[in-house]
């Protein structure tokens, strides 16, 4: 057994809080893997990157080559894992970052290191148009043609997201007394769990369009684009799917998160962003209206799905009722 990693507290702490085997055993593992992927691949081990759930880390290996070790679990309880963003970057086009080395088993993945990394997200403050023209355009550059043999699963597969909650503790179906109906409309349950009715509905529309698939990211927004002296702005992080390209275009209308949160009224900027982003993908703004509509809605019930809480005044909140006026 080797040393124990340096790991935030709090890091650990979330990670056993899931009450799941599958990450107890990983964080138990994770030390070994980590020095036998070290030994195995050549690498010096840098900054720790701030962990979300998977480890991550800068590297370098001769000659003077550096990368990012990304490790976590190759496949989770949804479909997604190290192994499906291994294939989705492989099979994307050229804005996605490069997999140097995977090794399946551990959940391991080497990638190239965007130099000097800095997120599209630092950009929006000072120049939020500019952004959206960078990330409309890194997205044309990571789409290609994809075939449903490809084995990543159909965009058409968040479906089931809207399954999942009219089955759940906060779905429709299930009776609430007042006390639970009053907190529910503080916090805009209410409001969302109407709006996913609606934008199940658009959803089946907008997929009938049969649109040509391509290789989909996922969660193609701000933070997951990162300036490269060596190849401009690269891709990370894809969930990795095929299907409608458009879908792509829908997560960065809410986000950088805390950016949004601080607008009151998110309308005037989704006209922009969507004006700009239909110029350069050549889709009709109000599909991609409607597409950011659906996304923004499976995006907070994703996070009733992971046990978060909604804002009724959040940025998201926000964004929903805008779009849904759009569509």
């Amino acid at each position: 057994m080797v040393a124990e990693l340096e790991l935030p507290e709090s890091y650990r702490r979330r990670i056993i809080a899931t009450g799941k085997g599958e990450w107890a055993r990983w964080l138990r593992d994770l030390p070994d893997v980590v020095a036998t992927l070290t030994e195995q691949w050549d690498l010096s081990l840098g900054e720790l990157y701030p962990p979300s759930w998977n480890y991550v880390v800068a590297a370098e290996r001769e000659p003077n080559e550096q990368c990012v070790l990304k490790i976590g679990l190759p496949v989770l309880e949804d479909g997604e894992g190290t192994v499906r963003e291994a294939l989705a970057l492989r099979l994307a086009g050229k804005a996605a970052v490069r997999v140097l080395e995977e090794d399946t088993e551990a959940g391991a993945l080497l990638l190239e290191r965007a130099i000097p990394g800095s997120p599209l997200s630092d950009m929006c403050e000072e120049d939020d148009d500019a952004a959206t023209e960078i990330l409309a355009s890194a997205m044309v550059d990571f789409w290609v043609p994809a075939e449903s043999t490809c084995a990543l699963p159909p965009v058409s597969s968040v479906e089931e997201t809207f399954e999942s909650f009219d089955r759940g503790p906060y779905g429709a179906s299930v009776r609430k007394d007042l006390v639970q109906t009053l907190a529910e409309i503080d916090s805009g349950l209410r409001d969302l769990r109407a709006e996913a009715v609606t934008a199940r509905r658009v959803l089946g529309e907008l997929l009938a369009d049969h649109a040509p698939a391509v290789t989909v990211h996922g969660d193609l927004h701000h933070d997951n684009v990162l300036a490269s002296e060596e190849r401009g702005w690269v891709v990370i992080d894809p969930k990795g799917f095929f299907g409608d390209a458009r879908y792509d275009t829908a997560a960065m209308l809410y986000n950088p998160l805390d950016f949004v949160d601080r607008i009151m009224d998110p309308e005037p900027l989704l006209r922009r962003r969507l004006a700009i982003t239909s110029g350069i993908v050549g889709v009709d703004r109000d599909v991609l209206a409607a597409w950011g509509f659906v996304k923004v809605v499976l995006s907070l019930l994703w996070t009733l799905d992971d046990g978060g809480q909604l804002e009724r005044d959040s940025g998201r909140m926000r964004t929903m009722a805008s779009l849904r006026k759009m569509i």
